[in-house]
């Protein structure tokens, strides 16, 4: 890639866009019609992710320009709110997420995304493999660098990898940075390739539904006139199976 930009992180972030688009576009589309799949049959998009990794499963929920049917499985000691070497504890505890999966309403034919860089520490792992067992399928958003140089921390010996349906790579590095100053790793990467990776399935799913002629459920603005009135009728058509809408 040609630079473009005078600043290296921009430059870096271009790359990885570019990569994800000619190496990972056929797992893209599967991650798409699966999506479609779910929704047409009315089902529910469910999302998971432990410190930063949270911030892309938070990315799509109750949100412009996204879909009404996803639910965020969100647990306060996973995303650092009680304190950040704690959620990094509770990350790494095998048979803690059951427990915060067993308060959300998971059905067959809904679907998972589950994101982790490193893909090995036992919270995803077992998010993915409680899906799976209740017909759920799992979306995986993983760095493949870093499953590549990775030992499993889940007593199985899986990695993310392992115990999904269907794998993004989100094109960062196991360290998940971009550059180098020195001997320092600067430049955290993946939060962008998750979400870009995120967007672009659920845009694709969207083309899937409307040429099928089945509206996507998307919410509005609501710094829109009118949209307010919209979007509440969107969520109370799901709203009993996602946990923290109201």
């Amino acid at each position: 890639m040609n630079k473009i930009f005078k600043t290296p992180y921009f430059n870096e972030i271009v790359s990885l866009l570019e990569r994800m688009e000619t190496e990972h576009a056929p797992a893209l589309r599967q991650a798409a019609q699966a999506v479609a799949d779910c929704l047409e049959k009315g089902g529910i998009l469910h999302t998971f992710g432990c410190g930063h990794s949270g911030s892309v499963a938070l990315e799509p929920f109750h949100r412009s320009g996204c879909f009404a049917s996803v639910n965020a499985v969100l647990d306060p000691g996973l995303m650092f709110q009680h304190g950040a070497h704690a959620g990094t504890d509770l990350e790494r505890l095998e048979g803690y997420a059951p427990l915060v999966f067993k308060r959300h309403d998971l059905q067959k034919g809904d679907v998972l995304f589950v994101v982790s860089n490193s893909g090995r520490n036992p919270a995803g792992i077992d998010a993915a493999l409680y899906a799976k067992e209740r017909g759920v399928t799992v979306i995986a958003i993983t760095a493949a660098s870093a499953h590549a140089q990775s030992q499993s921390r889940h007593s199985s010996g899986k990695l993310l990898k392992d115990a999904a349906d269907i794998v993004l790579d989100n094109c960062a590095s196991k360290n998940e940075t971009c550059l180098k100053l020195g001997d320092l790793d600067l430049a955290p990467i993946s939060t962008i390739g998750g979400c870009a990776a995120l967007h672009a399935v659920l845009y694709q799913a969207a083309e899937i539904l409307a040429k099928k002629g089945v509206p996507p459920p998307v919410y509005k603005s609501s710094n829109a006139a009118g949209n307010d009135e919209y979007n509440t009728a969107l969520a109370n058509k799901y709203k009993k199976r996602i946990k923290h809408i109201d």
